[in-house]
């Protein structure tokens, strides 16, 4: 990256298909969507990174880790992709924050072809936006109040299994979960391999690019799809959606499902995805 930061690109699948570009959530890592992204090695070149400070990734400076930097970042990785795999069109998978990127990077510079977006920030409406104001500030409380060490990775799994929030993953997703997110730790045990603090920064930016969101789509003439969690469960993380935002994108939300709708039903998100891409000719 622009400071030196090394950050690893893992290709799958098949080199002659259509080329998709993947990433995650704040706090997770690309390798534990593989229920879902499995599914799509068959016919496209799946290319996935984790962001900074997350997954395989070396942890880097807390100053500067904010969203501006992980757009320059995405924008850097798009390049060097093309450069060392061939350009061909590109279509990007993202969830959570890294949808908030990936709305800038394009707005910024139109590197994609397509893109499919799990649970967006879409601008809300009314009171909504407090409220998203005051989730983001909640959760980053909470990342910087998390326990950051375990004694096994058996441990984290069994502390979610016990989490309203994490209720609808299998245990199998758990134990992916435990494995993706922690690293051996120097005095021994394991380590969370994204530092809270870092998770909490993103938290902090994520309001503020979150209601960006019809100004990002100003310019971006690409086919978009969102597939969003239920709005009307609990655990859904985004507390409404706007009306009008949804009308710009081809819009789809997972009943009975949460935030992590793609390790809660891989299934059926692999199924939307590849219906998209084969409606605009990106399969």
């Amino acid at each position: 990256m622009a400071d030196g930061t090394v950050i690893g690109v893992r290709r799958h699948g098949n080199p002659d298909g259509p080329r998709l570009l993947l990433s995650h959530g704040t706090g997770l890592a690309a390798d534990l969507y593989y229920p879902y992204w499995s599914q799509l090695t068959d016919r496209f070149d799946v290319c996935i990174f984790d962001l900074r400070s997350h997954g395989w990734n070396s942890p880097s400076p807390s100053a500067g880790y904010n969203i501006p930097t992980l757009v320059n970042d995405s924008q850097a990785i798009a390049a060097a992709v093309s450069a060392a795999w061939g350009a061909k069109p590109s279509t990007g998978v993202f969830h959570s924050v890294s949808t908030v990127i990936a709305l800038t990077h394009q707005h910024e510079r139109p590197d994609f072809a397509g893109l499919v977006l799990f649970d967006p920030p879409l601008e809300l409406s009314g009171d909504a936006d407090r409220h998203l104001d005051e989730v983001c500030l909640r959760q980053a409380k909470r990342a910087r109040r998390r326990r950051s060490h375990f004694d096994s990775r058996h441990e984290l799994a069994e502390l979610l299994a016990q989490a309203p929030a994490y209720s609808l993953m299998p245990p199998r997703t758990l134990a992916l979960l435990s494995e993706t997110t922690l690293r051996p730790a120097a005095g021994g045990g394991f380590e969370l391999r994204c530092p809270a603090e870092q998770e909490a920064q993103l938290y902090e930016w994520y309001f503020g690019f979150a209601i960006q969101a019809n100004y990002n789509l100003e310019g971006i003439d690409i086919p978009l799809k969102a597939i969003g969690a239920d709005p009307t469960v609990r655990y859904s993380f985004l507390p409404g959606l706007d009306l009008e935002t949804i009308t710009k994108f081809d819009y789809d939300f997972l009943p009975h499902k949460t935030h992590f709708l793609q390790l809660e039903a891989p299934e059926e998100c692999a199924e939307l995805t590849v219906q998209f891409l084969e409606q605009h000719g990106l399969a």
